[in-house]
């Protein structure tokens, strides 16, 4: 498999997709930069797992308070098999992009809305 191939798996797959949405929603809603410096951090699939541990721990408690859908143990397991088939920092660089792109439709320099981005964590973004 080639590179470019690979990448676009990784890029493509539902469980970063997911992840990266769930880190999204963690920084614009909550400012939860420690887990953005955390995942970032992570070098070797033993600091990653611990990265996500507390990813996983904070977003419970937001999630747990806006009602908003978390990632699934299925799709835990499937990031472990992409950083045990690709590495780390693949996966890692993936899902932090997923969280700094804009989704749907380009957004303005403004503050996001709230009800924009409720509807975004519920899973109904435009």
């Amino acid at each position: 498999m080639s590179q470019s191939k690979g990448l676009q798996d990784i890029y493509a797959h539902a469980a970063v997709r997911d992840f990266g949405r769930a880190l999204r929603i963690a920084l614009r809603q909550q400012k939860d930069f420690s887990s953005l410096v955390d995942l970032d951090g992570a070098e070797r699939p033993e600091d990653f797992a611990e990265a996500l541990k507390r990813f996983l721990r904070r977003f419970d408690a937001l999630a747990r308070r806006r009602r908003l859908r978390r990632p699934t143990q299925q799709m835990l397991e499937e990031i472990a098999e992409l950083v045990d088939s690709y590495g780390v920092k693949v996966v890692r660089a993936a899902i932090i992009s997923h969280a700094l792109v804009a989704v749907g439709r380009p957004e303005t320099e403004e503050e996001v809305s709230e009800e924009v981005m409720e509807e975004e964590g519920n899973g109904h973004a435009n």
